[in-house]
């Protein structure tokens, strides 16, 4: 995902790249709009292989549940914000597809904050995740507040810098889990010679 913006960045001609979305990045009209959405369907579509095996590396209990469900409901919603809500050109919410983007990815945002909260709750007595769960809790404070921040300054030039913090931070928290569940999964698995 990091990479898809670097890609875009590149790609754009002389638009102020701080300044845009990941929305106005793949508006109607966009440049690379296609290659772009490919790439935010893939990373979505694969939250959902990653929840279903992080419901097996998780003790279970109504967070670990929670936090499955947050997670699928991010993957669903992100496709379809890609297929079907794409933003209208400039921005403009003058569409029914456009105010239907701002909605689905306003459900977007608790999503994450359950996911990242429930976490931290369901992880920070297992001893196999270590301290994972407060790992969860800063990434959580930092998306929290470069969220309010993009909010905030939603009409500056650097909107676009302060929502690809929250959604950084979003992708560095699936990485770091997903990297650990597989060192977790790893050493779980019976060898050859046991």
């Amino acid at each position: 995902m990091l990479l898809q913006w670097h890609l875009a960045a590149f790609w754009i001609p002389p638009i102020h790249i701080l300044a845009l979305t990941v929305s106005e990045l793949v508006e109607r009209g966009a440049p690379n709009r296609d290659l772009l959405n490919i790439m935010l369907l893939a990373y979505n579509i694969l939250i959902i292989p990653f929840a279903i095996r992080l419901f097996y590396g998780l003790k279970k209990g109504w967070t670990s549940n929670l936090v499955i469900i947050a997670l699928v409901l991010t993957g669903i919603l992100g496709t379809a914000v890609t297929v079907f809500f794409p933003l209208d050109a400039a921005g403009q919410s003058v569409t029914f597809t456009c105010m239907f983007h701002l909605v689905v990815v306003g459900l977007v945002v608790p999503c994450t904050f359950v996911f990242m909260l429930g976490f931290w709750y369901a992880a920070r007595k297992e001893p196999s995740w270590g301290k994972l769960g407060l790992f969860s809790i800063a990434i959580f404070v930092l998306t929290l507040v470069s969220g309010i921040a993009t909010a905030a300054f939603v009409t500056s030039d650097f909107r676009g810098l302060l929502e690809r913090i929250t959604i950084g931070s979003t992708l560095i928290w699936i990485e770091v889990v997903a990297l650990k569940l597989y060192s977790i999964s790893k050493s779980k698995i019976p060898t050859l010679s046991s």
